[in-house]
């Protein structure tokens, strides 16, 4: 049924009723018998200070954001934590049209790859946007808030007589070392100031009848955990004793504990941001990506049970296929998620440069499917003699596990709670 129309729906951009520059964001979303539709856009993410700077590849101007989070007074509604990281694997989450002529524009990313009939490798040919010396007129990003906090994707509307202190709080950092820019050195001098756009009623009569209709909701919160890969025995000599010996680790994960988990992803971070340069330039995709290792293996179990059959995931394409069958399609090329393969000969805007992408997108992902009592992941790696000074092979890794967790709103005579399922 529907309760109204187009003409009934205003848009507001509201500007952020505090701003620190380079540091936090907070949007009042206060009012008073009003309908706001969850289909919020977040815009103006860039920063300024340097003419022509190009942002990170992968995140765009997303770098600078590390949490999003929907507030109601003092309860937590929804979050977005590690943003920028996690950010990295939904905008390669798209086929490469996809990525070059919806994802890109927005995001200001350089995903979505042509074949240059010049060179013969594939490279983003789009109108690159960048950053300019002033605030006015440096380009940042739009972000549609669904993406990113899929609480909204399950509600209707967001009723201002329910939720009476209603607020968006989006936290920032413009560090240099954030590799928000393709050279660490490049000038920041500030921020954009970003503005909110919001879609509302604002007639008491549609918004009752509205309320009326507003029931329970259910939504998969996407959660952060993390554990430390330790370095190989013999990093400090550039892993030449563990050539080709295997390094196998059992982890416990309890940020998911008692909760009811559907997919997880894992994204692989070398904890050094200086080990994704070349002098002062970010190699391919930056920190932002998720680094391959050799002969990488996967076990998850869980309340005592293998998810994967006899040792787990094992081989890259079989890793690939994971991520592809639960996630959907992938924007992809040759040597993206390993090491063994010069992808140099068939992407960038030299082989140089394409040798630098190589095993930049090397993601893991799976259903689980059930309540976790106990998690468990058995990380296994094999080392290589590697003296360079990005090298993941033997070099301790930040693992991250980002999870979509059951999560509810409970609506009531005295208020509502949000509850795991």
């Amino acid at each position: 049924m529907s309760f109204y129309s187009s003409a009934d729906v205003s848009t507001k951009y509201i500007d952020p009723k505090s701003f620190v520059d380079g540091a936090r964001a907070v949007f009042d979303l206060k009012g008073h018998h009003l309908a706001i539709l969850p289909n919020m856009r977040l815009f103006d993410n860039g920063v300024f200070g340097q003419a022509g700077g190009v942002y990170n590849e992968l995140v765009g101007p997303d770098s600078i954001i590390t949490d999003i989070v929907l507030f109601d007074g003092r309860t937590e509604l929804t979050r977005a934590s590690n943003y920028a990281l996690f950010r990295g694997f939904v905008c390669q989450n798209q086929d490469n049209v996809k990525s070059m002529s919806l994802r890109s524009p927005k995001t200001l990313n350089r995903l979505g790859y042509e074949v240059s009939s010049r060179t013969g490798l594939g490279q983003y040919m789009g109108a690159g946007r960048t950053s300019a010396t002033t605030r006015a007129t440096s380009e940042g990003s739009y972000i549609d808030l669904r993406e990113v906090l899929p609480m909204l994707n399950s509600l209707s509307h967001i009723p201002s007589d329910v939720f009476q202190n209603l607020r968006l709080e989006v936290s920032y950092n413009i560090e240099q070392a954030r590799q928000i820019l393709g050279d660490v050195t490049q000038t920041i001098t500030g921020m954009l100031v970003p503005q909110l756009s919001v879609d509302m009623l604002d007639d008491a009569v549609i918004v009752s009848k509205m309320n009326k209709t507003l029931g329970n909701i259910q939504w998969l919160e996407i959660e952060h955990d993390q554990v430390l890969f330790p370095a190989s025995a013999d990093f400090a000599n550039d892993g030449t004793a563990d050539q080709a010996l295997e390094q196998t680790v059992n982890f416990k994960l309890d940020g998911f504990k008692n909760k009811s988990v559907e997919r997880i992803i894992q994204i692989k971070e070398v904890p050094t941001p200086a080990s994704y340069l070349t002098g002062n330039a970010v190699n391919g995709f930056g920190r932002y990506g998720s680094s391959a290792v050799y002969k990488e293996k996967i076990q998850c179990r869980v309340n005592g049970s293998n998810i994967f059959p006899q040792q787990g995931m094992i081989g890259d394409m079989e890793r690939l296929s994971y991520v592809v069958d639960n996630f959907g399609d992938c924007f992809s090329y040759p040597g993206a998620s390993q090491l063994d393969l010069d992808s140099g000969l068939v992407v960038g805007t030299s082989v140089a440069d394409g040798r630098l992408r190589i095993g930049n997108l090397s993601y893991n992902g799976w259903y689980l499917g059930r309540k976790v009592l106990d998690l468990q992941i058995v990380h296994s790696r094999t080392g290589l003699n590697n003296t360079a000074t990005f090298r993941p092979e033997i070099s301790s890794l930040n693992v991250h596990y980002f999870a979509e967790i059951k999560k509810a709103l409970v609506l009531g005579k005295n208020g509502y709670n949000v509850v795991y399922l």
